[in-house]
């Protein structure tokens, strides 16, 4: 239980109110509908402050849980969708907040930011992302908005993969530890490369007809 109550004080705050228009009468400026469902809770339209939201989305992403208080009562919950404007992808018309309890565990597809990249093209390397995002599973309280993977170590043909992320306590990676997550290659080869086309053209019917005798 201790645990757990040192998480509660780190989570944000969202006050959403119930509505009984429909969710296109209530989109304004001012604010955004919603719904709320879950464990224990029947499916309710609710609608909350458009910048309160934008706050609270922005600190917890979508794999963050945070408090809310609807009408005196608290819930867990966290963003499981969001819809934007057709017009404007950066306007959010709608929200739906899943709610949950402590003992819950949540899968969630999170960014992977790649740190120290420029010292990477300072050995004359280029980078080869093969994975933006991974898939993890977690505890309600111990979501994270985004993994971490250093890349200064990276040389030539050399490449890091799944395993190599340092997650945090709490957190696990649902993808083979074995995939390849960014390779670096010598920018210089690939030029040369483009260069000799003569060479391309005559070596690729010779890998065609090996391909045909097999």
């Amino acid at each position: 239980g201790i645990i757990n109550h040192k998480y509660i004080k780190e989570w944000s705050k969202l006050d959403i109110k119930l509505r009984s228009k429909k969710g296109s009468k209530v989109v304004s400026l001012q604010e955004i509908p919603g719904v709320l469902y879950g464990k224990g809770i029947e499916s309710q339209s609710v609608k909350a402050q458009r910048s309160e939201f934008i706050h609270t989305y922005l600190e917890n992403g979508k794999s963050k849980t945070f408090e809310i208080n609807l009408e005196g009562e608290k819930h867990l919950v966290y963003i499981k969708d969001l819809h934007t404007s057709v017009v404007n992808y950066n306007q959010v018309t709608h929200f739906d907040l899943l709610k949950v309890s402590l003992d819950d565990t949540l899968v969630s597809n999170v960014n992977l930011k790649l740190l120290n990249a420029d010292v990477v093209n300072k050995k004359g390397l280029d980078l080869n992302i093969i994975l933006n995002s991974l898939e993890i599973e977690y505890a309600v309280g111990k979501g994270i908005s985004h993994l971490e993977l250093d890349v200064s170590s990276l040389e030539e043909n050399g490449s890091l993969l799944v395993k190599d992320v340092v997650v945090p306590e709490g957190v696990k990676i649902l993808q083979d530890p074995e995939s390849t997550i960014v390779s670096a290659y010598m920018h210089r080869e690939i030029i040369e490369e483009d260069e000799e086309t003569d060479e391309v053209e005559i070596t690729e019917p010779e890998v065609l007809n090996q391909k045909d005798e097999e």
